[in-house]
């Protein structure tokens, strides 16, 4: 599959960014058009062509370096071209996402490894890279991966198992993280390249997902898998960093594609809205819709504004910042998921054949929530990181630099007083970082050339209002007691009432990743 694209490429076809998106951008809407991503939904699997068109247009090769056969973008044009992809199919974008923002930047920081430069090469001339991360049990969370690394002087010793790991079967190079351990061990976790071809690494379980069927997803096992300690990606320092690097750049990729889908779904609602009549006037005509569409219009340029700022600090930075990369992850895949949903709600029994584009969003786009972090654990991650003394001035920062202290200082304010440690809080908390950071951005201006965002700042103004009227409260032992007895009491009513042994099937299912 790898070796046929490298007949497109030349040494003379050194890409550069200069001057190159804008034709590059419209030559891939061309050629992306001419793809049925809807066969490919049915047959799990990309149409043939796919590949080698990524390939040919440079795009395994985003924002990599020129001198490794990259297009060494800026991130903003690469997440424009993400986002092009995802409006055709949000699967495709996961593959550009997976290689370029997770993977590669592994490799790239890793100019000790044998034939660094051969590997990267080969990478952005179409070898797929995958990210081996997610565990059974684990999830993403560092402090319970099983997998362990056994670092001799010379070579490591890789054993455990993966989950979930999108292109692993497809991949040239893997990117594993694991646990540490031997006499030369250095860190808690190390960031290792493996080949794909390696003895005891064996691809089995293909996983059959709600949605994103056009990519493959696999378990991988690791069985005693031997690898030269050169190819130690992390080297003398802890992998972790290297995971949590990628991981937040990732979260900026799948806010990307989560802007592409939510603009796809609503220009396929607007046109059937434009055609269908309710009574004499067009369904579009009618003030309940035009609404609704309002407000999807306006939350895509909530999201467009937040990428915009995202970019623009990395720029600045040199590496995204993670508060700013989170929040704009969990905004754009929360609210990309809604307006799925609203459109197939608008296209009515049409949005719920699988035959329509809206179906295909609705159910790509329910990872978007999940990937890179779930919503929930990102904004725990904000919420704990704006009220803890530690890291308060971070945040603190970033809202100075965006020109919102005010905000930053209100949301302190609001949250004195109540349980740092309390889910619900953390969560509160982690939303109002999130809306206030959209606040600031759409007020800062320079970050949207709409003439709707003075719009878009008034629908987060009505966000946060709605979010403050559910306010926790602090909750009394005896109401979370209640709370504990009311799900004992419909667990055990179920146990006696729902005999089904497809329950069984499922639970038996499910507890193999527990």
């Amino acid at each position: 599959m790898n070796s046929q694209i490298y007949s497109l490429f030349g040494e003379a076809q050194e890409r550069t960014a200069a001057g190159r998106a804008p034709t590059l951008y419209s030559s891939l809407i061309d050629d992306l058009g001419q793809l049925n991503f809807a066969d490919a939904d049915d047959r799990r699997a990309f149409p043939p062509t796919l590949h080698s068109t990524l390939a040919r247009h440079g795009l395994f090769g985003l924002t990599t370096p020129a001198e490794h056969g990259g297009l060494a973008l800026p991130l903003q044009e690469a997440i424009d071209l993400i986002s092009a992809t995802a409006s055709f199919d949000v699967s495709a974008a996961s593959t550009l996402v997976i290689h370029n923002f997770l993977a590669l930047p592994c490799i790239e920081a890793a100019p000790h490894i044998p034939e660094q430069r051969h590997v990267m090469r080969g990478a952005t001339r179409g070898d797929l890279c995958a990210f081996a991360l997610t565990e059974p049990g684990a999830g993403s969370d560092p402090r319970h991966i099983q997998a362990s690394a056994f670092m001799h002087e010379d070579r490591v010793r890789i054993s455990g198992r993966k989950i979930w790991i999108g292109l692993a079967d497809w991949a040239r190079w893997i990117v594993c993280f694991a646990r540490a351990s031997g006499p030369y061990a250095k860190g808690r976790f190390v960031c290792v390249l493996v080949d794909r071809q390696a003895p005891g690494l064996k691809v089995t379980h293909e996983h059959r997902t709600l949605g994103l069927r056009g990519i493959i997803q696999n378990t991988l096992e690791f069985q005693d898998v031997e690898v030269p300690s050169a190819y130690v990606l992390s080297r003398d320092q802890d992998g972790w960093g290297a995971a949590a690097s990628s991981m937040n750049r990732g979260r900026i990729g799948v806010a990307a594609m989560g802007l592409g889908a939510l603009e796809r779904a609503i220009q396929v609602a607007a046109s059937y809205a434009s055609h269908r009549r309710i009574g004499k006037l067009r369904m579009i005509e009618n003030s309940y819709v035009e609404q609704l569409f309002e407000r999807m219009v306006l939350r895509r340029e909530v999201v467009k504004a937040m990428l915009g700022a995202s970019c623009r600090l990395v720029s600045a930075h040199g590496a995204p910042n993670v508060h700013l990369a989170s929040a704009t992850k969990v905004l754009s895949s929360e609210w990309c998921g809604l307006v799925a949903d609203q459109c197939v709600q608008l296209l009515g029994g049409r949005g719920y054949d699988e035959r329509t584009p809206v179906a295909k969003i609705y159910r790509d786009a329910r990872i978007l929530r999940i990937f890179e972090g779930p919503t929930e654990t990102l904004l725990s991650h904000l919420g704990r990181c704006l009220l803890s003394r530690a890291t308060r001035d971070e945040i603190a920062d970033l809202f100075l630099s965006l020109g919102a202290a005010p905000v930053h200082a209100a949301a302190i304010d609001e949250l004195s007083g109540l349980n740092e440690t309390d889910g619900a809080v953390l969560i509160y908390a982690g939303w109002l970082t999130t809306l206030g950071l959209a606040q600031a951005v759409m007020s800062a201006g320079c970050f949207s050339a709409s003439d709707c965002a003075a719009a878009a700042a008034d629908l987060i103004s009505s966000e946060l209002a709605t979010l403050r009227s559910r306010a926790p409260a602090r909750p009394s032992f005896e109401r979370r007691i209640h709370a504990s007895r009311i799900l004992n009491t419909f667990l055990q009513d179920a146990a006696s009432s729902i005999r089904s042994p497809v329950l069984t099937d499922d639970y038996l299912k499910l507890a193999q990743y527990v």
